[in-house]
């Protein structure tokens, strides 16, 4: 669970801004949107962004992304890509270093801080800590400054000297994947605090596609049986999702096979291949027990008088594709626990299914996090959204500013989303003379 992200010196955000996931207390609606962590520390469930287009609320993913990456990716940066992640609207751009910290609690129930700061020539400061979640005083991991490094547990002198040449050689990487090269520090705390960026943290791009959509519909039963009754649950018109797989000659013979490569199937002895088809993954060809197989995605969809038919995933609008690429997502986030961050939510989704998928989410008991960002104003109803889960950003001298609509006293009986389309709160887009 993300308890809070701070941003400085990162694309648009100049001055240092904070996101946080912590409810306000004193408001009583909708208590299940909130879990408590052993009885220290209450976190939201869900969080919405706001904000004009160009504003920024994307670049405060692409925050978590950069931390995701840094944290498990040790090529992920150099000196030939640090430079466009800077702040770059003042004079002295590129001269101070860019600062990311977020502090989160792992599903095995650890609280952590972990922080960074990047020059052009690399990490300059960097340090994991175990949160005191502001109860007590947080617990160092490690503190890198440049190539030293001060531990919680510490290595022996040849150990110590083989993390300061590895620093050396990769000045860009972070130092919690170090173990993924050569598994030389024991702390486990540093172990686990990489371990959520890699495993429990999810970040979903406006244009993120997953073309291994079918295999994990065909091998997780469990996310196929969640997909069915969220579709259900959203009255989508499609009854049941399934993966069918047969024989490729017996699929030749009954189905118009123009789409396919025929002559690499032919030759192909290994492996697999997907058919991607408008951002579709519409089939995938293995071998099994040397016999080619073809698997598709079916959609059993009612008709007229009851008439139902099988419909593959071409038959399905751009809405249902985007769903059903969201569907893994909410799984990890409602039955797994893992925190879920999705850029524009509503991308090409009704507004209704949006907010049907949002009160859906809301309303089922998960440890689990989703925080997105959209521009659907029928999400501002305080029947199913608290007013400390919405967020708006706004851009002032081409520097966001970001800040909770907790911040406003707003009556519980007040509609936010006229507040929020007459300009009550900010981070609506100016719109100026369009008169040629």
């Amino acid at each position: 669970m993300i308890l809070r992200v701070i941003l400085k010196n990162f694309l648009s955000f100049n001055e240092e801004a904070q996101f946080d996931m912590f409810p306000n207390r004193k408001r009583t609606s909708l208590s299940k949107h909130i879990n408590v962590f052993e009885d220290k520390v209450a976190v939201l469930k869900m969080a919405a962004i706001y904000g004009s287009n160009g504003a920024g609320k994307s670049n405060l993913l692409k925050g978590l992304n950069f931390l995701k990456e840094l944290a498990t990716d040790k090529t992920f940066l150099d000196k030939e890509s640090v430079g466009k992640y800077f702040f770059g609207l003042k004079k002295d751009a590129g001269m101070q270093p860019l600062e990311l910290t977020v502090e989160f609690i792992t599903k095995a129930g650890v609280p952590y801080v972990y922080s960074v700061e990047i020059t052009k020539g690399g990490i300059k400061y960097e340090t994991l800590q175990v949160s005191g979640l502001g109860k007590s005083d947080n617990i160092n991991v490690f503190t890198r400054e440049g190539r030293k490094v001060q531990y919680a547990i510490t290595p022996s002198e040849e150990i110590s000297k083989m993390v300061t040449v590895w620093l050396e050689k990769n000045p860009f990487a972070s130092l919690l994947t170090i173990n993924n090269d050569v598994p030389i520090l024991t702390d486990e705390n540093i172990n686990n605090g990489q371990k959520w960026f890699e495993d429990e943290l999810e970040i979903i791009g406006l244009h993120s596609f997953t073309p291994a959509l079918i295999d994990i519909f065909k091998n997780k039963q469990r996310v196929r049986k969640f997909a069915s009754q969220l579709f259900k649950a959203i009255d989508l018109g499609i009854d049941d999702v399934k993966v069918e797989t047969e024989n490729i000659e017996d699929y030749i013979s009954t189905h118009n096979a123009s789409m396919l490569p025929i002559d690499k199937v032919k030759k192909m002895r290994s492996g697999r291949m997907s058919q991607i088809v408008n951002f579709r993954n519409t089939s995938i060809i293995s071998i099994e027990k040397g016999v080619q197989k073809i698997s598709q995605m079916m959609f059993e969809q009612f008709g007229k008088d009851g008439f139902s038919k099988e419909m593959d995933i071409q038959a399905q609008s751009d809405g249902t594709v985007r769903l059903l690429s969201l569907v893994p997502a909410f799984y990890d986030a409602m039955k797994v626990g893992k925190t879920v961050v999705i850029d524009e939510l509503d991308h090409s989704i009704h507004p209704h299914l949006v907010r049907e998928l949002v009160r859906y989410f809301s309303s089922q008991k998960t440890k689990g996090q989703l925080i997105f960002t959209t521009h659907q104003t029928c999400l501002l109803n305080q029947n199913f959204i608290r007013t400390d889960e919405v967020w708006l950003v706004e851009k002032k001298d081409g520097c966001t500013h970001m800040y909770s609509l907790n911040d406003f006293k707003i009556h519980n009986t007040i509609s936010l989303e006229n507040g929020y389309l007459e300009g009550r709160y900010g981070a609506i887009p100016f719109i100026g003379d369009l008169n040629m």
